[in-house]
C-alpha cells in the first residue's frame, strides 16, 4: 500500500475514534457507489452525516480544510442523495462535514484534528 494510501487509512481510523468519542453512531465507512466514495457516514441528533476526511503529514495543513473543491463537492452530494436512494430510506435530516488531521509520522501522534460542521449548504 502506498504511504499516502496508509496515512488516509490512519486518519479515517483516527477520525472514527474521535467521532465516536463525541457520541456519533458510526453507520458505514467507505461508502462507495457510481457517484464516488464518502469517508464515514455516522449519526447524531437525528442527523445522517456525510464526513470527508483530509489527513496529511506535511506542515500544508492549513491548506486542508480548502482541499474540497467543487466537483468533489458535487460528487460527495451526489454519492450522499443515491446512499438515500440505495438503502430505501427517505431524506432525512443530513450533513456534511470535513475532519482535517495532521498526522506527524515521525512520533505517530496526531499533531492536529479539526472539525469542520455543515461545511455544503
Amino acid at each position: 500500500m502506498a504511504l499516502h494510501n496508509k496515512l488516509g487509512q490512519l486518519g479515517e481510523d483516527i477520525a472514527v475514534k474521535y467521532l465516536i468519542k463525541e457520541n456519533y453512531h458510526i453507520i458505514q465507512r467507505n461508502y462507495r457507489n457510481k457517484f464516488g466514495e464518502i469517508d464515514i457516514i455516522a449519526s447524531k441528533n437525528n442527523y445522517t452525516i456525510f464526513i470527508e476526511v483530509k489527513s496529511r503529514s506535511s506542515e500544508n495543513y492549513i491548506a486542508l480544510a480548502h482541499s474540497l473543491h467543487a466537483k468533489q463537492i458535487a460528487h460527495l452530494k451526489r454519492a450522499a442523495i443515491f446512499y438515500f436512494a440505495e438503502k430505501n430510506i427517505h431524506l432525512a435530516s443530513i450533513r456534511f462535514d470535513l475532519i482535517t488531521i495532521k498526522i506527524n509520522p515521525d512520533f505517530k501522534k496526531i499533531d492536529k484534528l479539526k472539525h469542520y460542521k455543515n461545511i455544503i449548504n
